[in-house]
């Protein structure tokens, strides 16, 4: 049985912040544009900067960090009326338990209380990913092709947005369609 904690990080867990994307980019290079070598090299400040300057989530089974999300808010006076999530990751051991849809549904909680809209990207032959982010109302945007290259190998990224507050130009378009 599960005993789930999801919650908010603060500076002082850098260390399992650093532990559970590191963890990621080593269980899932494909999935993510860092490289685990990369963030290997980074010291802590990095990442006690990046939980300084975005909502950092985690989701803790008895006291292990097993689940990361990165919400960061738009800083300017044009779009911080948006939001991007990045770092999306649970654990390999602890997939397909729920811990995923637990977290997203923290994450939308919290922007509904901060932005109107969350961005994110995900590479496109990442389907249970894509179908989580469809389940919580997150729609398809666009495509990136060839974002992301290994070697020779290119992915293409799939661009998805959730709209939390009503879009009075998205309902017009919507009541035009319907007639």
């Amino acid at each position: 049985m599960l005993n789930l904690k999801i919650r908010r990080l603060e500076t002082q867990d850098a260390e399992d912040y650093r532990k559970i994307r590191l963890a990621a980019l080593a269980q899932a290079p494909e999935m993510f544009g860092a490289s685990y070598s990369a963030e290997l090299e980074k010291n802590l400040d990095f990442f006690i900067q990046i939980i300084s300057n975005s909502a950092v989530f985690g989701a803790f089974q008895n006291e292990q960090i097993v689940g990361l999300a990165v919400f960061k808010q738009g800083e300017g006076e044009k779009d911080r009326h948006k939001a991007y999530l990045y770092s999306f990751y649970v654990d390999s051991n602890y997939q397909r338990k729920g811990i995923a849809d637990q977290l997203l549904r923290v994450v939308v909680e919290y922007g509904k209380q901060h932005v109107e809209q969350i961005l994110l990207t995900v590479v496109d032959d990442n389907l249970p990913a894509i179908h989580l982010y469809e389940k919580h109302g997150f729609q398809v945007y666009g495509i990136e092709p060839l974002a992301l290259k290994k070697g020779t190998v290119y992915k293409n990224e799939v661009l998805m947005i959730l709209f939390l507050k009503t879009n009075p130009i998205l309902e017009i378009i919507h009541q035009n369609k319907t007639g």
